[in-house]
């Protein structure tokens, strides 16, 4: 799947990790480095900006939106609320 395709979001990390890890999704070089910087840190992105995530990988915060609305989330708020609530269940787990 091209990430320009429409997404289906992921419902949570470890599908999204699947994704990325087995290529189902294919994204752009930049979009990629992004997403395997958002896993790899999770509260980068669940406490960041789009631009302190974009300054965090070397790219510019509209790459980072882009990423967002490639995965199927609406904007870069949602794409982070993703984040947050991941980590909120890893710390009560």
């Amino acid at each position: 799947m091209k990430a320009n395709e429409a997404t289906r979001r992921p419902g949570d990390v470890m599908e999204l990790r699947g994704m990325v890890a087995s290529r189902t999704l294919r994204l752009p070089k930049q979009l990629e480095q992004v997403a395997r910087k958002a896993l790899a840190r999770p509260d980068l992105v669940a406490f960041g900006s789009a631009r302190s995530v974009a300054a965090a990988c070397s790219v510019s915060p509209t790459t980072v939106t882009r990423l967002a609305t490639a995965l199927g989330f609406e904007s870069f708020r949602d794409f982070k609320t993703f984040f947050q609530q991941h980590l909120r269940k890893m710390s009560h787990s």
